[in-house]
């Protein structure tokens, strides 16, 4: 049993026309065409758009035009001319004449499907936002369809035969078509129109409804179209912003009724909504790629760091970097250089985000390709000084702390540059070994101290992070190295990374320094 449609039920949707027009300009063109072919070749070409097939005297080749979007808008036909009296004759054969008629056929279509497309760009720059790639199973109209479907249906409810959308730019200088109804298709091509002296569009931006009776007065009113005998236009605009106007065009002159005033007036309030639409979509869609990448960027950046714990006889040594947001500047490393030994990395970039990431990362390869030299700890960081100096608008700074650890031995040689402070702990004592100072990439020369220290059983170094405070403010840090101290005191026996741990949850409840991202560095000495 077929289910019945309700009577009083009827739908309303906007009609499509998935066709690109003939227009006028179009067949203009293609009749000049036409008759410098006769007068060349001596055959007749017609270009049919009624797909009128009743006169097929002397026809010769026929073939039709496609534009490479919808449907053929017409035939291109070649007809014999030799026996009509005053033509000419053939002058070549109809072989090459039929292919000359087939190149100009493949010409107008690629006009068509240029002027298809340029429609489609100019509707999409209407909503203000680059062009995107939509999925090819997305079923919705594109946006100039879309957008020509509404003009169409709003010019028609108030008997007119074209309209135009004209949207202002980023400067609020000038006014450009972005989308028509009934008018030439080359339109789209024009340069925008100066909004200063468009006095009708300047009262429309003001909320007012500006309504032509006849062209009489379309020089001082600064009309758009010549061509009509009556136009109306009223404003487009998103909350309290303006974005534009909205024209109606009539063939006749007449008088436009506060009815149709409005009606026009709601066409211009669903145009409005119908952009907000695209480019909340759009956002939408941008955010979502950039959250793949900042999350892609996260994973990259969180399997840089090393995830075992350094094998040294003697030693124990464990790290951990914090990071303020999805992406930081902080960040930690250990390798063996050549010389033999352990070399110990801890840093931090001074900016947090996408930046500080940047920042960290290049410092991180710098130092490491810097290691391999076989450099003292200062010069290192003298080094990793110039390339952040030398490779940045002086916006990448930032701290980092260097030790290398000899193997079978324990010295450890260390330097630090930036707000890095570095404690030695020993039962229930805390001294400063280190830190802070200048930070890297802030000026063009630093010299870093170096310190040599022998680390005794049960000594530990913890490397911390003081935040972007002033050198000259940061002898407050006293008073929270001996929290450290207090929190650290119970569990002296525990391993590093428990070490760490703790020092940690510490820091993120501690109120005193001006954290962003932290890096920790615990170095133990066994007992």
């Amino acid at each position: 049993m077929n289910k019945q449609i309700p009577t009083y039920l009827k739908l309303v949707t906007d009609t499509i026309n998935q066709t690109p027009a003939a227009v006028t300009e179009d067949l203009a063109g293609l009749t000049g065409v036409c008759r410098a072919f006769e007068q060349a070749t001596g055959w007749r070409l017609e270009v049919d758009t009624a797909g009128d097939t009743s006169e097929q005297t002397n026809l010769m080749w026929s073939a039709p035009v496609n534009p490479g979007v919808g449907n053929s808008p017409g035939h291109i036909r070649l007809f014999s001319a030799e026996h009509q009296a005053g033509r000419p004759a053939p002058r070549i054969p109809l072989e090459p004449a039929s292919m000359l008629a087939a190149a100009l056929g493949d010409l107008w279509g690629e006009l068509l499907a240029t002027r298809h497309a340029l429609g489609e760009r100019e509707a999409e720059l209407a909503s203000g936002v680059p062009l995107i790639v939509r999925n090819d199973d997305d079923e919705s109209p594109p946006m100039a369809e879309r957008l020509e479907a509404v003009l169409r249906g709003g010019a028609e409810a108030i008997g007119c035969q074209a309209a135009g959308l004209y949207l202002l730019d980023s400067a609020t200088t000038e006014l450009k078509l972005r989308s028509s109804w009934g008018l030439p298709r080359n339109r789209l091509t024009q340069p925008a129109r100066p909004l200063r002296g468009a006095l009708a569009d300047l009262e429309a931006l003001l909320g007012h409804a500006v309504v032509l009776t006849d062209n009489q007065l379309r020089d001082y009113w600064k009309v758009p179209e010549d061509n009509f005998g009556a136009s109306v236009c009223v404003p487009i605009s998103r909350g309290s912003m303006p974005l534009g106007t909205l024209w109606a065009f009539c063939d006749q002159a007449r008088d436009f009724s506060s009815a149709e005033t409005n009606i026009w007036e709601v066409v211009a309030g669903r145009l409005a909504a119908d952009l907000e639409r695209q480019v909340l979509v759009d956002e939408a869609v941008s955010a979502r790629d950039q959250l793949r990448q900042v999350e892609a960027a996260q994973r990259l950046q969180h399997e840089q760091l090393p995830r075992i714990a350094p094998k040294l006889d003697g030693w124990d040594i464990a790290a951990r970097a914090d990071q303020f947001g999805p992406l930081g500047g902080a960040f930690y490393d250990w390798f063996a250089p050549a010389s033999g030994g352990l070399a110990l990395l801890a840093g931090q970039a001074l900016s947090g985000g996408m930046s500080g990431a940047l920042t960290a990362a290049s410092l991180r390869a710098a130092v490491r390709a810097l290691g391999e030299q076989q450099l003292a700890s200062g010069t290192l960081l003298s080094r990793a000084n110039s390339i952040l100096w030398t490779g940045s608008a002086g916006n990448a700074c930032a701290a980092l702390f260097q030790a290398t650890i000899k193997t079978n031995s324990d010295l450890i040689v260390l330097s630090v540059a930036g707000p890095l402070r570095v404690l030695s702990i020993r039962g229930t004592g805390v001294a400063v070994v280190a830190g802070p100072s200048d930070a890297l990439g802030v000026q063009e020369e630093l010299r870093a101290e170096q310190v040599t220290r022998t680390i005794t059983p049960g000594e530990l170094l913890l490397v911390y992070g003081t935040g972007q405070l002033p050198i000259a403010a940061q002898h407050n840090l006293a008073a929270l190295d001996r929290r450290l101290l207090a929190a650290l005191k119970p569990f002296a026996s525990r391993p590093a990374d428990e070490l760490v741990a703790i020092c940690a949850e510490m820091l993120r409840k501690d109120p005193a320094p001006n954290l962003t991202d932290r890096v920790l560095l615990a170095i133990k000495r066994r007992r």
